[in-house]
């Protein structure tokens, strides 16, 4: 019979160990070299959020400043047609034809300075708001006829009010609730012109829809009767809270007409 045999145990010597050097020195300072380095990092994201936030603000306040000299050129110049045109008709120095003329260019300035108004309202309506209450809000729902029956224009603009207006990120989504056939049914009024159901959401300030100053042009299908709109705002990131609001489709269409 033979034997078997076990295997010898490893023996470790000298030289099978290997030195290490400890210095608690150089741990110290790679240490705190993380830790200013970490620091640096986040102070350089506060400051740059900072003049990101600062210039957006500054460059609303120009637009603003900007607006207010246009609009009160445009008041100055048609206060001197008036002007005009009183003298002329009391001299009898110019005809009915020119006299025409001159009413249509101060209803043309009239019309320029009443939608310069609008704008700088806007302008100031997000820089300074009212309800100062912490949030995002629907700033602006605008309901418009079409050129049919059953064609309508809308205009959405969400903002935010919050401490230093921090970058804010969610979605939107806004269905209309009528009746179709007698029965409750709930239309994508996001669809309707020609959107994705929802929408993304990135702004400091604000984000209209659509971004120009112009309008989303809808279709209601034949045979649906809109009664409510009803607007869902969830935020990711940024304002206080997210909300669901609740608009009458009569009661806005009304009073959009009122403003116009």
């Amino acid at each position: 019979m033979t034997d078997t045999q076990s295997p010898s145990p490893k023996v470790y010597g000298p030289g099978n160990l290997k030195v290490v050097p400890h210095d608690p020195a150089k741990e110290r300072r790679k240490r705190n070299i993380l830790i200013v380095t970490f620091l640096v990092s986040v102070a350089l994201s506060y400051w740059l959020g900072g003049r990101i936030s600062d210039t957006e603000a500054a460059r609303l306040n120009n637009e603003n400043i900007r607006l207010e000299r246009i609009n009160k050129t445009l008041i100055m110049e048609t206060e001197k047609l008036i002007q005009r045109v009183a003298i002329l008709e009391r001299t009898g120095q110019v005809d009915k034809e020119s006299i025409k003329n001159i009413r249509g260019l101060i209803r043309e300035l009239e019309g320029e300075k009443a939608a310069l108004a609008k704008d700088l309202a806007f302008f100031k309506s997000i820089l300074a708001p009212e309800n100062t209450a912490q949030g995002v809000r629907l700033h602006e729902l605008e309901l418009l006829p079409g050129d049919a029956e059953n064609r309508f224009l809308v205009r959405l603009v969400v903002s935010q009010v919050a401490r230093d207006n921090p970058f804010l990120k969610g979605t939107m989504t806004v269905e209309v609730d009528g009746l179709s056939g007698g029965k409750k049914k709930t239309l994508s009024l996001l669809e309707l012109s020609g959107l994705d159901k929802t929408q993304s959401l990135g702004f400091r300030y604000f984000q209209a829809f659509p971004e120009k100053e112009d309008y989303l042009q809808m279709e209601i299908p034949a045979g649906f009767t809109p009664e409510k709109i009803r607007v869902a705002i969830k935020v990711r990131r940024g304002a206080v809270k997210s909300i669901v609001k609740t608009y009458s489709w009569d009661q806005e269409l009304a009073s959009s007409l009122s403003r116009e």
